[in-house]
């Protein structure tokens, strides 16, 4: 039965390094299964952690969190720092996909306390990536290129190739906020060459996103949709409805800088649908904002203040920095078109360009379109 649950642990992780997600469900369940059954502690705890694995690419936090919970209080009682520390990291990515960041960032520093203390190379860079993930969504840019530089090196260090991809990926996506656009795409292309190379699905298709987003960024919208289009194939392939989620917002942006706004919010309906499924509230939040840029362009005025309003709300709430400046710099173009008439656009004054620096971002709206990074 021991050799049944390792092959089926084996046939279920080749078809999750394929990217073949639901078929890879499947066998891991039916691992754990056969694990629960022996009494196999070993083949239970690596099939729930891949199980919890597969549910975060997914976007089923709630389970996926449930599951890391279950592996981090059997590895507690086996002393199994390793996996606990594995399983911590999941529940703070899984954290960070809904906007919790900063639960998720206490996590990680938990999980980099033990690969630290194991002096495991791979799981302190794999720390901080998952760090630099976590900075990204509070908006500390800055900091969050430092924690994807120092991962990159690690990983390079030991040669992982497929850390060494994420780690540029993670630069690419940060110096895009920061609005470095050339070493955006630099990045984003090295990651692919290097997950063309390991046949990485995911992270082919991850990269194809940010090359796209640099793309996007230079007004190359041509160049963007194939990247975008490329992207959304492998997307739907595996079923990743997270990242394919942003990939749909960004294109939803080519189509408003286009100002074809008619398509611009089919696009951005099916983001805002997916972000609404995954409780993703930065997600919800981009899609308020390029609602109210629609909602601009189309002359609405009011209805666009009423989407940027709900934007900073939700920017208030979960304390996302770089999208709550978002927010603020098309409020104060709002009141600037009203000329600072009412009462509320006297109390939101415009200098909203401290708000980008003190987070290492170098660009900002001044005007409606605007192309968000």
């Amino acid at each position: 039965m021991q050799d049944r649950i390792k092959r089926l642990i084996r046939e279920a992780e080749a078809l999750r390094d394929d990217a073949r997600y639901d078929e890879s469900l499947k066998l891991f369940k039916k691992a754990l299964s056969l694990s629960k059954k022996t009494s196999s502690v070993n083949g239970m705890i690596d099939s729930t952690v891949a199980i919890a694995d597969i549910h975060r690419i997914k976007g089923i936090f709630d389970k996926a969190m449930e599951e890391y919970s279950e592996i981090i209080e059997i590895c507690e009682a086996l002393g199994d720092e390793m996996t606990m520390a594995d399983a911590m990291v999941g529940i703070a990515l899984s954290m960070k996909a809904q906007g919790l960041w900063k639960e998720a960032g206490r996590n990680i520093k938990r999980a980099h306390a033990y690969y630290k203390k194991a002096k495991d190379k791979k799981g302190i860079a794999f720390s901080l990536w998952a760090e630099g993930t976590i900075l990204r969504v509070k908006g500390d840019i800055a900091a969050s290129i430092s924690k994807f530089e120092e991962a990159k090196d690690i990983f390079s260090d030991i040669k992982f190739e497929s850390g060494t991809g994420y780690s540029l990926c993670g630069l690419g996506g940060a110096h895009r906020m920061a609005g470095r656009n050339d070493q955006s795409l630099d990045y984003y292309k090295q990651a692919n060459k290097i997950f063309t190379a390991l046949k990485d699905k995911f992270g082919i298709a991850y990269s194809f996103c940010g090359i796209g987003n640099a793309y996007r960024m230079a007004n190359d919208f041509e160049m963007a949709m194939e990247y975008f289009n490329k992207a959304t194939k492998l997307y739907t392939e595996f079923g990743d409805i997270v990242s394919h989620s942003y990939t749909i917002w960004s294109m939803a942006n080519v189509f408003k800088m286009k100002k074809d706004l008619k398509n611009a919010k089919i696009y951005l309906d099916k983001a805002q649908k997916n972000f609404l499924k995954t409780k993703d509230s930065r997600g919800i939040a981009y899609c308020r904002l390029t609602n109210g840029e629609i909602e601009y362009m189309q002359g609405n005025l009011k209805k666009a203040e009423k989407r940027f309003i709900s934007a900073l709300e939700i920017t208030d709430s979960f304390n996302f920095a770089l999208e709550g400046c978002h927010a603020k710099s098309f409020l104060s173009i709002i009141y600037g078109m009203k000329k600072l008439e009412d009462k509320r656009a006297s109390k939101r004054k415009m200098p909203f360009i401290d708000c980008y620096k003190k987070i290492g971002v170098e660009i900002f709206p001044v005007a409606i379109p605007y192309n968000m990074p």
